[in-house]
Parts: structure tokens; sequence; C-alpha cells
């Protein structure tokens, strides 16, 4: 369980900072997760990585540029940028900060600053996908589907969607007494609690999680997670494997007796 804040930030470019919550440091495998603070007019500029990366909205606003393409996205906008894509972002408020939960597909991502310059164009504020290029999803019109009683959930990019990408990922809501069933992943997964309350259960173990901490859950762990508060609870999560694929186990695997993984006496 890893609290914004607890290891020392990274400036990225002046006025950038990212708080890195998921990655090399901490164990994870094929995945990189954190938050990034934009201070008014503080600006990224255009670089590519060799993994692809998400960029979700937390607080005020952003604008992304992919090849000159550029975006304005709002609170919990999406935008999705395969490997190898020139990109750029920025806070255009003159005053007010930004936050932006960023997900890359590897345990310890390199940046390349590109210096080609691009035309610029406004983008429409509406959903988007560039054919084998970036995908935007809109909070307020994505698509909706229960994964559990209780829940609301949207797919942001998986292979389906976005084929070659090497993650998935979405935006998960809660509402009071909403849970996922006890299952566990083949690959790694981050899970953000961006709004309310949430609690993880991992074979027994209980965490509370609020506040944006990130639960770094390692490939096998049984986990699930629950909304016990009266308010709903949202969550931001990534998996280190392009398919969003779960196996749902008995309810006991998630409980210290049933644990299937523990070592027998």
């Amino acid at each position: 369980m890893n609290q914004p804040g607890g290891n020392p930030s990274v400036e990225l470019a002046p006025g950038v900072s990212l708080d890195c919550l998921v990655g090399k440091h901490n164990g994870a495998r094929n995945l990189t997760t954190g938050l990034v603070r934009f201070e008014p007019n503080a600006k990224l500029e255009y670089h590519s990585h060799l993994v692809s990366e998400s960029i979700t909205v937390l607080s005020g606003t952003a604008v992304v540029a992919v090849e000159g393409r550029e975006y304005s996205l709002g609170l919990l906008d999406t935008i999705v940028i395969p490997r190898g894509l020139a990109h750029a972002a920025w806070n255009d408020s003159t005053s007010g900060h930004g936050v932006v939960h960023v997900a890359l597909a590897s345990d310890a991502p390199s940046r390349e600053l590109i210096s080609t310059p691009f035309e610029r164009r406004a983008m429409p504020n509406e959903f988007a996908h560039v054919p084998a290029k970036e995908r935007v999803t809109r909070f307020d019109t994505a698509t909706r589907f229960e994964a559990g009683p209780g829940t609301r959930f949207i797919d942001h990019f998986n292979e389906h969607l976005m084929p070659g990408i090497e993650m998935s990922g979405g935006y998960g809501l809660f509402q009071p007494g909403g849970r996922l069933p006890a299952h566990f992943h083949d690959f790694d997964e981050s899970i953000c609690i961006i709004e309310g309350t949430a609690v993880c259960v991992v074979e027994g173990r209980r965490y509370q999680q609020s506040g944006c901490n990130t639960a770094l859950q390692p490939r096998g762990r049984v986990h699930y997670f629950i909304n016990e508060s009266k308010q709903p609870m949202a969550m931001i999560w990534v998996y280190a494997g392009p398919v969003p694929e779960r196996v749902i186990v008995d309810e006991r695997c998630a409980t210290v007796e049933g644990n299937p993984w523990k070592e027998s006496s």
C-alpha cells in the first residue's frame, strides 16, 4: 500500500513533478504508476517512450498533444498513447494546479526528448481514437459496465480497444456496499483510490485506502475491493497485461485460513 508523498518526488520539467507510487522501487513488474503535478502554466515538452502511457486528469485540467493533435482534458478524461508516439502535456491555467494519474507499461520507463516541430491542431472535446495511435475517453459519455454488485466500470484501454498495447486499465465506481468477487490475475496490478474510502482484502489482510493511496497487487495474490462506507468510492486500476482478465475464486481463498498459496505445516 503506497501513500502519496511517501517517496521523494522526481522533477520531470520546471513545475512538473512525479510522485511514483508503483514501479521498480517496490517490486512491480512491467508497470509504473504515479501522480504528476503541474504548476500553473507548467509544460512537459514533446517526448516519447518505448512503452505505452495513459494519462487521467484527477484535478484541474490538462492539454495533451500527440504529434500536434491537441486535446483539452477535463476531470477524469483519459488519453492513452501507444509506444513511440511523440507527445507533450501542459497546464494552461495561469492560477490553478493540475494533477494527473499516469501509467506506463514498464517498471523502469525511459523518456526521449523530441525536437521535431508539429503543426498544431485543436481536437474536438469528444471521444477520439486515431487508428494505430492515441485514444481519448471522455468520462461523461464513456460506456459503463458492471464488474461486481453495486459497481460501474469503464475500460480505458486494452488489447481489444487498442491492438498492440501492452497493458489494460480503466475506472471503477463502487456504491455503498459495492464490491468485487475474490479473484487474482496473472500479472501485477495497480489500484489508486481517487474518491471515498475502500477496503482492500488480500488473503485475509485488510487495508483501508483513500486519498490516492495506491495498492500494488502482485501476480497471483487473491484479493478483492469493497466499499464499506456510506459514500461512493472510485478507483483507477491498471493491469500489467493487455487483456483485463481475472480468475474468480471461492471467497474462502481470500481468508487467512483459505489462502491457497500458504505453505502446509
